[in-house]
């Protein structure tokens, strides 16, 4: 078998270029991107681990506690941390929605 010419090696490079571009900036890459950049904006934005501390006090008053808790954290924050929440949790349902719509198509191809 001969080796490639030196334009198959350019084609195939190109070819590649595009799919990894293609695979970079597909919708499910732009969601997780957008999802990483909201969990590390609510990490410099809030002192993560004194929520979480308040949280686990929260906790252990039950339910409703956490609940009441979740409500007035979230109320009583910068707009641009309830802006960035917003956006991160879109971002999340957005991934799951996408999870399952690949788990309910990979099965209806098995059966």
């Amino acid at each position: 078998m001969q080796s490639q010419s030196n334009i198959e090696r350019q084609v195939m490079a190109s070819v590649a270029v595009i799919y990894v571009a293609r695979k970079l900036l597909s919708h499910t890459a732009l969601e997780v991107y957008v999802f990483a950049a909201s969990l590390f904006a609510i990490w410099k934005l809030v002192w993560v681990t004194r929520v979480l501390q308040n949280f686990s006090t929260a906790e252990h008053n039950g339910l409703n506690a956490v609940g009441n808790y979740l409500l007035v954290a979230v109320s009583h924050t910068n707009i641009a941390v309830q802006l960035t929440l917003l956006v991160g949790a879109l971002a999340f349902i957005s991934l799951l929605v996408d999870f399952v719509r690949s788990i309910s198509f990979s099965r209806s191809l098995a059966f």
